[in-house]
């Protein structure tokens, strides 16, 4: 009620004043004395050093003890009374005036409020990032592997797979084991940090199809949920390899194929009932949403495990709100009893409650969000998390001294360990250059090392084009046959295909893409990782670099930044405590050696420019003309305008198909416009029409003939009656002569 109450200024100013003058008089008279007693002080102190130390060892001690505490006590009033009159104007203002809700007044005294992490994220289970075999390791460890049953210990034989990775032999028997429980207990969900290339994918395949295995009756108790198309391809061509020794059924549900073939693949009828033909999908959000709403017969009502890898890209997008759908659809009578709405009665009704429980949750991430609300989106139970370090804490500590020990003096729980590591194979390094000179410094840097295998990485789809346009135009003028290529979003789904294809054979020795191809796509061999642009945040760098050092194998990532952008960098990696001190060297004579072509390189990039420039102002003014076109009243046109209008369809319906030809895409054409008729010569020869269709077709096309030649006719006689009369005359004319020849001839014979 103080906030509404209304304040009343009924005070005298004259006497406020009054008050203000007689403090100050009486904090003058005190400063005065001060003074007064502090000379008087130190006229006995000179006194006392002109007398002898014998004679002064005890008088000047007290003198200058009661001086000493006299002023001191002066001082303090002074102080108190300052403090006081500092408390009444203070308070006086305050009660004139309305206190503002939420100003900071005291700043620099406000406490720090540190992030506070839950117990299972504070605390995890350590896995080493060293993926590297060991001399201690045994070659085949597989058969030391007690917990991989026969199946998979062969199916991973197959695949070349030897040993196990850290990721591995610490996640798998934690999963197998947690599934052997009686029937009310339920396993805890598993959060999974670990670096790129370090087998996370293998690490939830295994106890999945292992633990499936077993299954009698075919129904989907696997969903494996993957962002983007390309890594769902990845994930099932494992879980493929993995369930060739088994009676499991694997099915991909992405854009890769026709959601028709996909219904054909995932139910069938039998007997007016549905039953599912697979146990185990792989899909991307918005491809499961489609068949939650759009497949009969599709049910996830028996799920077992639900597994979301690259978890942290997956929550940060709304990704069609896949979640909410899912979660709508295997909804169950476990909510209830979680939440304390519906509690069971007996031992049995907790039992029969086991079979109905929410899927068993595997999250995987190399990069994975501590943020709480997103986490409590995926209704985690009682999660574990396993996250990895350095398999050496002195080289940790050796390679980050400054922030290790800044981390040891905060001692606060905002943060868990191992948050955002890089596999221990992996060589980080930097090279400073100007901006103008930025791709002829990438270029000078892989003639000088020679580098046959590379993926470069840029902020921009446009970034990347221009990049790769430049870096071709310089090595085709070269004898080094270094072939470089753009891999981008921009780039149709089959080109993609064939470009990673041939970049894994070696066919092309460099990809330049954009941050599309960052996230765990697995190609083999990627000897380096060039950032040509710093990433803006650290996600972004983590799995950029991810793309090299993967399985044990060694590999390079080397930022290029220009002097400004060097600090930011340098900002973003002490955010997780990395600290890059190795710096990449390029020769100095790079502008001076390659001048020319240089020069030569950008101006066609200026020309490419333009024409595309030009060439997207043409699309957009079709694009707008079709619209106008397509929307524009016929009723009251006449018939050269229809024709005319047709012609321009029929022009721009030629221009579509040679950028259909030329891009060698799959779009339809449209349903509104019939596609040109071909020629005869064309024309096919084993198709035939049945003879119906054909004479109703034949019929029609005179009507029309008949009606647009009264039409004519009609109008040719309402405008020019004196060319109708010329005409005739004319074929009079042609007639008699034509009896004239015929007689000569006659008359020759």
């Amino acid at each position: 009620m103080e906030l509404f109450a209304v304040k009343r200024y009924d005070e005298d100013p004259d006497k406020k004043q009054s008050d203000e003058n007689e403090i100050l008089q009486k904090l003058l008279k005190k400063v005065e004395k001060r003074k007064r007693r502090h000379s008087e002080t130190k006229k006995i102190k000179e006194k006392l050093a002109d007398t002898p130390r014998e004679e002064t060892t005890t008088l000047p001690k007290d003198v200058e003890h009661e001086g000493e505490v006299e002023s001191a006590a002066e001082q303090e009033d002074i102080i108190n009374e300052g403090v006081r009159y500092e408390q009444d104007e203070n308070e006086a203002a305050a009660a004139n005036t309305f206190e503002v809700l939420g100003d900071d007044k005291d700043q620099k005294n406000r406490e720090k409020i540190h992030a506070i992490l839950p117990s299972w994220l504070a605390h995890p289970t350590i896995i080493s990032t060293s993926v590297a075999p060991t001399s201690e390791e045994p070659e085949d460890s597989l058969q030391q592997a007690k917990f991989l049953s026969s199946q998979v210990r062969g199916a991973l034989k197959e695949m070349k797979i030897t040993r196990l990775f850290p990721v591995q032999t610490a996640v798998v028997p934690w999963i197998l084991e947690a599934h052997t429980k009686p029937a009310p207990f339920r396993p805890r969900d598993v959060c999974v940090s670990a670096p790129t290339g370090s087998g996370k994918t293998l690490a939830f395949a295994i106890p999945v199809v292992q633990i499936l295995a077993q299954r009698t009756e075919c129904k989907i108790r696997a969903l494996v949920m993957l962002p983007v198309a390309e890594l769902a391809l990845q994930v099932f061509r494992v879980f493929k390899k993995l369930c060739e020794k088994t009676d499991l059924n694997v099915c991909l549900l992405s854009n890769l194929t026709p959601i028709a073939m996909e219904k054909e693949k995932l139910v069938e009828m039998y007997k007016g009932k549905w039953y599912s033909k697979v146990d185990i999908v792989i899909s991307t959000p918005g491809r499961l949403v489609e068949h939650l709403h759009s497949t009969e017969g599709f049910c996830l009502k028996n799920l077992k495990f639900l597994v979301i890898d690259e978890a942290d890209r997956i929550m940060d997008a709304v990704f069609q709100n896949w979640l909410y759908h899912l979660h709508a659809h295997v909804r169950t009578t476990s909510d209830q009893l979680l939440s304390g709405q519906a509690a069971p009665l007996c031992y049995n009704e907790l039992e029969l409650a086991w079979t109905n429980l929410q899927p068993h949750k595997l999250l995987f991430s190399a990069t994975l969000s501590q943020d709480p609300e997103k986490l409590q989106n995926i209704r985690l139970f009682q999660p574990i998390l396993f996250t990895s370090v350095l398999a050496n804490l002195e080289e940790l500590q050796n390679k980050f001294v400054e922030h290790a020990e800044k981390k040891a003096s905060e001692a606060r729980g905002g943060d868990f360990i191992g948050k955002y590591t890089t596999p221990a194979e992996l060589t980080e390094k930097f090279c400073v250059t100007q901006p103008r000179l930025k791709p002829l410094t990438l270029y000078a840097l892989i003639k000088e090392n020679n580098w046959k295998k590379f993926l470069c990485f840029t902020n921009s789809v446009e970034a990347a084009g221009r990049l790769a346009f430049v870096l071709k135009t310089l090595f085709d003028k070269d004898e080094d046959a270094i072939r470089i290529d753009e891999l981008t979003s921009s780039r149709m789904q089959g080109g993609k295909k064939t470009l990673l294809e041939n970049f894994r054979k070696g066919q092309i020795n460099g990809l330049i893409c954009s941050d599309a191809l960052a996230r765990g796509i697995d190609i083999p061999d990627v000897d380096i990782v060039i950032s040509y642009d710093p990433p803006r945040h650290i996600k972004t760098y983590i799995h950029r670099i991810g793309r090299t050092a993967r399985a044990g194998r060694l590999g390079t990532a080397i930022t290029l930044v220009s002097p400004p952008e060097q600090d930011n960098f340098n900002k973003l990696l002490s955010e997780v405590g990395k600290v890059i001190t190795e710096e990449q060297q390029s020769s100095t004579s790079i502008e001076e050696l390659n001048a020319r072509k240089y020069q030569e390189a950008l101006e066609q990039l200026r020309v490419k420019i333009a024409k595309d420039k030009r060439i997207r102002i043409l699309e957009m003014n079709r694009a707008r003309e079709l619209k106008e076109l397509e929307t524009k009243d016929t009723s009251s046109m006449t018939v050269m305008e229809k024709l005319q209008m047709q012609a321009t369809l029929d022009m721009h319906a030629k221009v579509d198909k040679k950028q259909e030809r030329l891009l060698a895409s799959k779009r339809q054409l449209s349903k509104k416009f019939k596609p040109k008729k071909l020629n005869k010569k064309e024309e096919q020869p084993d198709l035939k029409v049945p003879k119906k269709n054909s004479e109703k077709n034949k019929k029609n096309k005179v009507k029309k003939m008949k009606l647009t030649n009264s039409e004519t006719s009609d109008k040719s006689k309402a405008t020019n009656p004196q060319k109708d009369f010329k005409q005739k005359q004319a074929n009079k004319k042609k007639k008699s002569k034509g009896k004239t020849n015929e007689s000569q001839t006659v008359r020759d014979m």
